[in-house]
């Protein structure tokens, strides 16, 4: 079986490749010229060049693959960025599916945050919850739940497509630190403001290993959470359990909401305004489905955050 995989070279990509490699899969990697490939070239991956920019790029590196997860693509909720989100996370999406061949299962790794917030912290969202309106507007968000308009409309002529959504990754592996950055932040002592909501902390390596597993018994135009319940935390129960984990303490302050985010404006926080507004909202699941339909079983948080420290080599 050959398998095409966009996003190799990133967090996820590395360890879902390893998973496929391992499950005796030929990996085809679609990868720009830029991107650092030797990892991938020692492990026996066939190198694929272009983006998702280029469609016969893609048609050549989708030719003869029996299966394509589709996991490139944008993250920032930088609201300047709104062009960018929209070409590579929508446009990019179209176009990988329009040169998929006939009959072959496409995975879209998307996000929770397609889904939207849940209502509170113990009332973590599904699948079919209704994207909530206070949500709509936020950069990242939008770009995804775009992109699931495009999934869908693809299986509406036909294309054999399922829908895979995160949670908020870190483990082992973040080459390029996008997710881990709070759990470095924190340890280093450079983050010492916070405000309400919270994330569902996942491990990159159990959303990978669940990935194949999807393509094998999802159904098409369906959704599937994959996030954590252990890592359902608000940003102080995650810093507790962080320090809890690591020995290390760091005194944080908890804004309001819209104090936070003015502040983020004026004061030099590690984040910005447009990402404290989108951290101020209970991004938190519940996985019913997953475990259901795929024997999904996340491990638990600490060793989540332990082998994050572990890799990142946080501590001395």
């Amino acid at each position: 079986m050959t398998t095409l995989v966009t996003g190799a070279t990133g967090f996820l990509g590395g360890h879902l490749v390893r998973e496929l490699i391992e499950r005796g899969e030929h990996v085809r990697a679609l990868a720009r010229g830029t991107s650092d490939v030797r990892e991938l070239v020692e492990l026996g991956v066939e190198i694929s060049p272009g983006d998702l920019s280029d469609s016969f790029a893609l048609a050549k590196a989708a030719d003869g693959c029996d299966r394509v997860f589709h996991l490139a693509g944008l993250v920032t909720h930088d609201r300047r960025r709104r062009g960018e989100l929209n070409e590579i996370n929508v446009e990019g999406t179209r176009r990988v599916l329009e040169a998929v061949e006939p009959g072959t299962r496409v995975v879209y790794v998307s996000s929770v945050a397609a889904v939207g917030p849940a209502p509170a912290l113990d009332r973590p969202a599904t699948e079919d919850q209704p994207f909530p309106k206070r949500a709509i507007g936020l950069p990242y968000a939008d770009s995804k739940r775009a992109a699931e308009r495009v999934v869908a409309d693809a299986v509406a002529r036909g294309v054999d497509v399922v829908i895979a959504n995160p949670g908020f990754l870190i483990g082992p592996g973040d080459v390029y630190k996008v997710s881990t950055w709070p759990l470095a932040a924190y340890l280093a002592g450079k983050l010492r403001f916070s405000t309400d909501g919270a994330l569902s902390f996942t491990d990159a390596r159990d959303v990978a290993a669940a990935l194949p597993v999807l393509a094998d018994r999802g159904r098409t135009g369906e959704r599937t959470i994959l996030a954590n319940r252990d890592g359902n935390a608000s940003w102080s129960q995650f810093f507790a359990r962080i320090a809890a984990v690591s020995g290390v303490k760091r005194a944080v302050i908890e804004f309001p909401p819209p104090i936070a985010i003015a502040s983020a404006t004026v004061v030099p926080w590690p984040v910005r305004a447009d990402e404290v507004r989108a951290a101020a909202h209970w991004w938190v699941y519940d996985t019913a489905k997953a475990e259901r339909d795929l024997g999904y079983s996340p491990r638990g948080l600490d060793e989540a955050i332990e082998a994050t420290i572990a890799d990142q080599k946080l501590l001395g």
